[in-house]
């Protein structure tokens, strides 16, 4: 931009020059160089932080997929990148031991139940003669002490058969949100665990996503909350989406200290700072943002309250860098 505003003031100068209206000496020669120093000091220093800029990422949330129970999977409805409902099938895991389980334990508790039944009807009986006999006041005694164990187990068993059924319930994985699997190499035959070491399917979540800038240390300090935005993709050349800051994340990876048994290593000056991201939320729903996927680049730049003079030669760079997309891939 420097370069282009010198060249418009060197043609500028030419043409005055030519038409006689200014005569070429020694002051007029260095003025271009004079030019150029005036806008680095007046407007680009200072829009370093008025008007900061930086590189922009959309980022999706990626669900990884384990299943609440380990078995054979024995169906795979679900295609690559095909568009995806809350609670559609992703994929089936076999049944049949979680069946058979559920069968056992209710047919436990009808046998339980058979075995309340009877103790409480000799408990009952014996009640009736326990003022008659000594013996039978013993057998009272022996017969609530099985009517109690009988109700103990059904409830025991009424537990089991709720967790027997959930995990019947659980061979059938579903999507959490709308959304999409990508990279699909799971198929039927294939045995999943429910162990968190490793995932069997990537879901992306299309509900959610987050645009985010990296802003240079030294040009974070005027920016907040609520301030207008500008992005410029490279996946839409020539347009220009309005956006607003929505928060700033107060940590980089370098003020993070992971917990271990190594002592961290002290910051010198050779260390370069780290960017701060800056989330932003596009205002406009256009037509054209509802596939803006993941890991979609370009340039955002944030106008602060601060030297809004050099809020106008921002806006007119994101143009030209809008523009200038159709030609630099990168």
């Amino acid at each position: 931009m420097i370069v282009f505003l010198t060249l418009c003031y060197v043609a500028i100068l030419g043409l005055l020059i030519k038409l006689k209206v200014i005569k070429l000496n020694l002051w007029w020669k260095i003025s271009p160089a004079v030019w150029m120093l005036l806008l680095i000091i007046v407007l680009f220093i200072p829009m370093q932080w008025g008007a900061p800029s930086g590189t922009v990422t959309n980022y999706n949330y990626v669900v990884e997929i384990v299943p609440n129970v380990s078995g054979e999977v024995i169906d795979v409805p679900v295609e690559a990148l095909k568009p995806l409902k809350k609670g559609d099938v992703l994929f089936k895991i076999d049944p049949t031991p979680f069946e058979y389980n559920l069968g056992r334990l209710r047919a436990s508790l009808k046998e339980a139940q058979v075995a309340r039944d009877l103790a409480e009807t000799q408990l009952d009986r014996n009640i009736k003669l326990a003022a008659q006999s000594a013996a039978a006041q013993r057998k009272v005694d022996d017969w609530r002490a099985q009517y109690d164990s009988s109700l103990a187990t059904i409830q025991r068993i009424k537990e089991e058969i709720k967790d027997a059924e959930w995990n019947l319930d659980q061979t059938v994985v579903t999507a959490p949100a709308d959304g999409y699997v990508i990279g699909l190499t799971l198929h039927p035959g294939q045995r999943v665990t429910n162990l968190p070491v490793r995932t069997w399917m990537a879901f992306v979540n299309s509900e959610a996503s987050r645009l985010v800038t990296g802003i240079n240390q030294n040009m974070l300090r005027h920016v907040r909350a609520g301030q207008k935005a500008e992005v410029v993709f490279k996946l839409f050349p020539g347009r220009t989406f309005t956006a607003t800051v929505e928060s700033i994340a107060p940590l980089t990876p370098q003020g993070q200290l992971q917990p271990s048994g190594v002592v961290p290593t002290a910051p010198t000056a050779n260390l370069m700072p780290a960017t701060y991201g800056v989330i932003l939320k596009l205002d406009n729903k256009a037509s054209a943002l509802q596939r803006l996927p993941g890991g979609a680049m370009g340039t955002a730049a944030i106008y602060t309250d601060n030297v809004k003079a050099t809020h106008i030669l921002r806006k007119v760079m994101m143009r030209m860098q809008s523009w200038m997309n159709y030609i630099i891939p990168y």
